[in-house]
């Protein structure tokens, strides 16, 4: 073992040489200097020396110790017992990995004692270990995150699709029942004319106050309804008891008097010119005499259109 008191200026680059040759003639070294950090220190294996009161030096800088998670500064020995620990393996040249605490520089090399190099490993791998850990962590949350993601947006799809489908199912419900009421259109004009001898007044598209069915109305009074809605029947169920209810098959007719109240008269029409009984009075209802230019036996009994009910 070479022990080299560098007294004269000197780069980092040329000291590593002669270091590198040394070494390659299987000569170790420890390099000594009594200058404040020159530009070469840990860079070698080195160690800063300072002369004490009484004479002899001391290792003031270049001993460390890990502790935890750290290198810290290890302790101020005398030089003589500083080699000793060299030259009996105490301590070690340690190239340091770990971080450091000040006021310890980040030197490349340490001397430490070898439980130090050893604990510092072990950290390292621990912390290595965590670190892995936590990546795999992190990515099955975000896998996780990706499937609820994932399943999210397959929710909201079928969920579009749903109601999508819900609309169009809705609006084909509207459009069959508008054909239906407009297919019954003509046969309940002609069974409200046949059973009361008046000509009806059909209105214009359903109404929401008679559960969005068609109310046709003798007079100024309603008499029947075209197609109600049989969801909407019971809401109305008191209104519709005096009225008959026009309907285009007998599955209708069972749909709206299972919603309607008990007795409700229910005509299926068929969009076709039913029988009708001979004329009758309804029940609850006066008769209404026509406007005096009218003659329901003439003409105008039999026209049918969709106009503005006339005043009696």
């Amino acid at each position: 073992m070479a022990l080299e008191a560098q007294l004269s200026p000197i780069t980092a680059d040329d000291i590593g040489a002669r270091t590198e040759r040394m070494l390659a003639d299987g000569v170790s070294s420890v390099w000594f200097s009594d200058r404040y950090r020159p530009p070469w220190f840990g860079q070698v294996p080195s160690v800063r020396v300072k002369a004490v009161d009484g004479g002899g030096l001391v290792v003031v800088e270049g001993l460390a110790k890990f502790s935890g998670g750290q290198w810290e500064e290890g302790p101020q020995v005398p030089l003589a017992e500083f080699l000793r620990w060299v030259f009996t393996g105490r301590v070690v040249l340690h190239r340091r990995q770990g971080p450091v605490r000040s006021p310890l520089q980040a030197r490349l090399s340490v001397w430490t004692a070898p439980q130090y190099a050893q604990q510092e490993a072990a950290h390292l791998e621990k912390e290595e270990r965590r670190k892995r850990l936590e990546q795999e962590e992190k990515r099955r949350l975000l896998d996780e995150e990706r499937v609820r993601w994932q399943h999210l947006q397959e929710h909201r799809r079928r969920e579009a699709s749903e109601r999508a489908a819900a609309q169009g199912d809705h609006a084909a419900a509207i459009q069959a029942l508008r054909e239906r009421q407009a297919a019954l259109e003509r046969p309940a004009f002609e069974f409200i004319r046949r059973e009361t001898g008046v000509p009806p007044f059909v209105e214009d598209g359903g109404a929401a106050e008679f559960a969005m069915g068609v109310p046709v109305y003798v007079g100024m009074t309603p008499y029947g309804v075209i197609c109600p809605v049989a969801s909407r029947v019971a809401a109305i169920r008191d209104r519709l008891a005096a009225l008959v209810v026009f309907v285009a098959s007998e599955r209708e007719r069972r749909r709206i008097a299972a919603h309607a109240g008990p007795g409700q008269r229910i005509e299926v029409l068929n969009g076709r010119p039913a029988a009708v009984p001979p004329p009758r009075q309804p029940t609850g209802q006066t008769p209404l005499p026509l406007p005096a230019d009218e003659d329901a036996s003439g003409p105008e009994a039999d026209r049918y259109d969709r106009r503005d009910r006339m005043n009696p």
